[in-house]
């Protein structure tokens, strides 16, 4: 019998019982996602000719930076490898429990016992290295400071929310579906409810208001990360105190958007959805080399696939 096929039965159990911890300590604390919804035929009739307007504010905007120097580096390890150690250390001393307890029986439990020792050891290990690793490892304060002003720069030339409308144009014509660009017209702040009655356009029957709220890099790590990748399959990396400590993680662009359809005519908001896009991961001087050129790339995709649902959602 190979390496890998004594690897499978083991990492069955492993995976079983690692989904029902998590569950455990997750449920009812946060609800599904929301489900794809399709606007119905009868209410597609009823729209006529429909105004796009979009947003006038810029979104909010979060970056999730890497350790600035030493202090930050040791700081971020610290938390880290505290984390690891609160998953990693109950979880491993349950599974070696479990795996003694099954090694009287069956041999592959001799295996998850050693899994088990091994998160013991490894939970342990990221508690006591973490900040010096962190202190080590982390970038230089000035580097992290320049990808971040590029960054910046890059969004300050960008028409965010005229190119999220110019976008969704795009699919809708696609779809057959004609969209009268309304020029300023859409909400100013994020808390602007407009009811757009009456409207300068009286050829208007319905608005589409697009508003892109939120913009992000982040890891988007769960509190389990730690476990989820010692449990991964076999051509995924193993534990790498780089990421696992969240020195420098990689992190994945995030755009969210949120549009509301509303009738002219007696003001009634036939439809108010948000859609999420979120993208492959890249470290942060990845993102900001060369002028920010990976970042406004990753905007058009970002801006192409929330456009295509958004148009299959409503047309």
């Amino acid at each position: 019998m190979n390496q890998n096929t004594r690897k499978k039965p083991m990492r069955r159990i492993q995976a079983f019982f690692i989904g029902g911890l998590c569950a455990i300590l997750l449920f009812g604390q946060w609800g599904c996602a929301t489900q794809p919804f399709t606007l119905p035929a009868e209410v597609r009739a009823q729209l006529g000719t429909i105004g796009l307007v979009s947003a006038q504010y810029t979104p909010a905007v979060e970056f999730e930076l890497p350790a600035k120097g030493w202090l930050g580096g040791a700081a971020r390890g610290g938390v880290g490898g505290t984390k690891s150690f609160i998953v990693l250390v109950p979880t491993g001393g349950t599974l070696a429990g479990v795996g003694t307890l099954m090694a009287m029986g069956a041999p592959e439990g001799l295996l998850v016992g050693l899994a088990g020792v091994g998160l013991l050891l490894k939970g342990a290990g990221y508690m006591i290295i973490g900040p010096f690793y962190g202190a080590a490892t982390a970038e230089a304060p000035a580097t992290v400071e320049e990808a971040e002003a590029h960054l910046k720069a890059a969004l300050a030339s960008m028409r965010i929310q005229e190119s999220m409308r110019d976008h969704v144009v795009q699919a809708a014509s696609v779809a057959n579906v004609n969209l009268k660009a309304l020029d300023k017209q859409g909400p100013e702040s994020s808390s602007d409810l407009l009811t757009y009655f009456p409207l300068d356009d009286t050829d208007i029957d319905s608005v589409l208001e697009l508003r892109v709220t939120r913009l992000w890099l982040s890891s988007n790590e769960s509190f389990f990360h730690p476990l989820t990748r010692m449990f991964a399959d076999e051509d995924q990396s193993p534990l790498d105190p780089y990421q696992d400590l969240q020195i420098n993680p990689p992190l994945s662009l995030g755009m969210e958007v949120r549009s509301r359809l509303i009738r002219t005519a007696d003001k009634v908001v036939l439809y108010d959805n948000t859609w999420k896009y979120e993208g492959e991961p890249h470290l942060f001087a990845e993102w900001a080399a060369n002028d920010a050129q990976l970042f406004a790339a990753h905007f058009d995709r970002a801006y192409d696939e929330l456009a295509i649902d958004l148009s299959r959602s409503m047309f």
